[in-house]
């Protein structure tokens, strides 16, 4: 009970750092800054946001491969729930502490362009939305406790016929469509946009160590984050 209760609490967490990025992201698009419990001058204000992105990307990327799972001083029960509940706190303290930066915008359009990124973050909801939520967030496995999981298998369907990351494509339209982008949210967006390329090339090479020859064929037909090809209907073509 105490272990399915501490994946609730992560699971909580989880999903109030996700909640407070996106309402974050959208005032920044409206060209609002919320108050922030502390301001530095320039160039240091810089320097603390690219650390935090760093120390996000380390956490977020570098906690999910296996070698870091192996790790860890986690039961493997709730290693998902603790991933799931610190990138949630991370997220959080990111929104508190992200400074203001100097300069005038890239761009400034009208407000009604907001419904292209609320377009893509109700595609990144219907596209979580596909998958096993309670095990996206460590709840079934905290459920399930040691009992074995079942075998793995690549099952292509819905938006993975067009797109091989289509959660980060629409992030990534979510982050960039915005009406306004001011310094400060193009230094965020840009430097999720690096962290996404970079975890994308991770995320295939232990895809392709799990279920090569299936991805590499399926690799080779769907595009990552451009929909420029046909999706397939059925299977993985051979190319």
């Amino acid at each position: 009970m105490i272990g399915r209760a501490f994946a609730i609490v992560c699971y909580l967490l989880a999903l109030v750092g996700a909640g407070a990025f996106a309402c974050f992201v959208l005032l920044l698009g409206d060209d609002v800054l919320p108050p922030r419990p502390f301001l530095i001058p320039w160039p240091w204000a810089l320097v603390l946001n690219l650390a935090w992105l760093l120390l996000f990307a380390l956490q977020h990327s570098g906690m999910a491969r296996e070698v870091a799972k192996r790790s860890w001083l986690v039961p493997a029960h709730l290693a998902r729930s603790v991933y799931a509940a610190l990138s949630g706190l991370l997220l959080v303290a990111l929104v508190l502490v992200w400074q203001p930066l100097p300069g005038p915008p890239l761009w400034s359009g009208p407000g009604w362009l907001v419904v292209v990124p609320f377009g893509a973050g109700i595609g990144l909801a219907l596209i979580n939305a596909r998958h096993d939520h309670a095990e996206l967030f460590g709840l079934r496995q905290a459920w399930a406790e040691d009992r074995p999981a079942p075998p793995e298998r690549l099952v292509v369907i819905g938006p993975y016929r067009h797109l091989r990351h289509p959660l980060m494509a629409c992030l990534l339209a979510f982050l960039w469509a915005q009406p306004v982008m001011s310094p400060t949210l193009a230094l965020l967006a840009g430097g999720l946009t690096a962290y996404v390329l970079l975890g994308t090339v991770l995320e295939e090479r232990d895809l392709l160590r799990r279920f090569h020859p299936e991805y590499a064929a399926y690799r080779r037909r769907v595009p990552a984050l451009v929909p420029w090809r046909l999706p397939f209907s059925r299977g993985l073509p051979d190319d």
